[in-house]
């Protein structure tokens, strides 16, 4: 499941890559193009079900508190990005087919770009941490042995790792040389 988690982690950022160029698609486009709805839909259908599936994988494969909280941030953000347009729109009494829109709610509504830039950032984040969940062995602790058993262990291992670094006594002693 760890490795289901860094592949959805993978594509939930490929999709918010995506969710920049469609936003250049639809900026640069023609208005009778309508290019600029692969972009909402791309953030009102494909985000949400990726981020709600990372969010879920995170849990099932135990990637602790901090990496699900991730997720969920990333979620939250995610909801920030419409709820911006919602609020301006109350706000300052504007939609999408206003005329004239006031420079405030210009400038209210392109925290929409910045916000989708934070997106970006946990979504890297959460990658990175997938990442080392799914790839990385954790270091194995010594199974704890009866306090008789621990001591031979250990004699027994400092003896091994004496006799590996101590190279043979006769490869390495001198010749003796005979006595006048």
């Amino acid at each position: 499941m760890r490795k289901v988690f860094f592949v959805v982690s993978i594509l939930a950022v490929a999709s918010v890559v995506l969710q920049f160029y469609f936003a250049g698609l639809g900026v640069f486009s023609h208005p009778e193009d309508e290019l600029f709805i692969v972009h909402a839909m791309n953030g009102r259908m494909v985000l949400p079900i990726l981020f709600l599936l990372s969010i879920i994988t995170a849990a099932i494969a135990r990637a602790g508190k901090k990496t699900i909280w991730l997720t969920v941030l990333a979620f939250g953000l995610l909801i920030l990005q419409t709820l911006i347009f919602i609020i301006t729109g109350l706000i300052f009494g504007v939609g999408p087919e206003s005329a004239e829109i006031p420079l405030a709610a210009t400038m209210t509504v392109s925290l929409h770009a910045l916000n989708g830039v934070a997106i970006l950032f946990v979504t890297g984040l959460i990658i990175r941490r997938a990442f080392v969940l799914a790839f990385r062995t954790p270091k194995r602790e010594k199974a704890s042995a009866p306090a008789g058993d621990a001591a031979t262990d250990a004699a027994a291992t400092d003896a091994a790792a004496t006799d590996a670094a101590a190279p043979d006594a006769a490869q390495t002693a001198p010749a003796a040389q005979p006595a006048p």
